[in-house]
């Protein structure tokens, strides 16, 4: 009798063993909707409303669901990938901000020989297709030394006050290009980490120049040089 009891006492445990609860549907919703949120933007998935709507689905998931450890890494996915969000366009919008901090300074004539105009571009043909509006913020810096007509040529970096040197493209002054893509007529498009981070008119930026005796001079990128 006693071999007995000690048995059935050290079975008791195994035998109160609850079994997790039935699938969430609500789980099973959230999922859907985040799946194809995120393969439409990516990263950029995480700012959207939409986001939000996921996530109250995913408070919804009952404690004792066999979904309930997933839904609680989902919902922390998402928490992480806001913030990181966030955190970069706070970084981007810092760095435009700095961009177009333009000191007040003199009017000066840079020393640098002025380039020669080059010849207008042929008209293209009326069935040459209809073309896309240009780069925007986001765009791919790649895209602009072979795409958009080839109107976009690669300028002298520009130092952004308190983040350093980036690259910078401005477009073409042929004719061609001034009619498809107007609106980046006396423009600047500013790069960071390959893709387009602001567009900024060149009157706002100062580009100093290195004198033939060491010494510098300040003028706009703008200006007619030695005219």
């Amino acid at each position: 009798m006693g071999l007995v009891s000690t048995v059935l006492i050290a079975l008791a445990p195994a035998g109160c063993r609850k079994d997790p609860g039935p699938p969430s549907p609500e789980y099973e919703q959230a999922h859907q909707r985040f799946s194809k949120l995120y393969g439409q933007k990516l990263d950029e998935a995480f700012l959207e409303p939409e986001m939000e709507e996921i996530e109250a689905l995913l408070q919804q998931v009952p404690a004792d669901s066999i979904d309930a450890p997933s839904a609680k890494e989902l919902q922390q996915r998402i928490a992480n990938g806001r913030a990181k969000m966030e955190q970069a366009r706070k970084e981007r919008e810092a760095a435009i901000a700095a961009a177009q901090e333009v000191p007040d300074l003199p009017p000066s004539t840079p020393t640098a020989e002025p380039e020669p105009e080059p010849a207008p571009a042929p008209a293209a043909p009326e069935d040459a297709g209809v073309v896309d509006s240009g780069p925007v913020v986001g765009s791919a810096a790649s895209a602009l030394s072979g795409g958009y007509l080839g109107c976009f040529q690669s300028i002298r970096p520009i130092n952004v006050v308190g983040k350093g040197m980036r690259d910078a493209w401005e477009m073409s002054d042929r004719a061609r290009c001034s009619q498809v893509y107007p609106a980046f007529v006396g423009q600047v498009l500013l790069i960071e980490d390959g893709k387009v981070l602001a567009m900024l008119p060149k009157d706002s930026v100062r580009v100093t120049y290195q004198l033939a005796d060491g010494g510098t001079t300040t003028g706009n990128p703008n200006a007619d040089a030695g005219r």
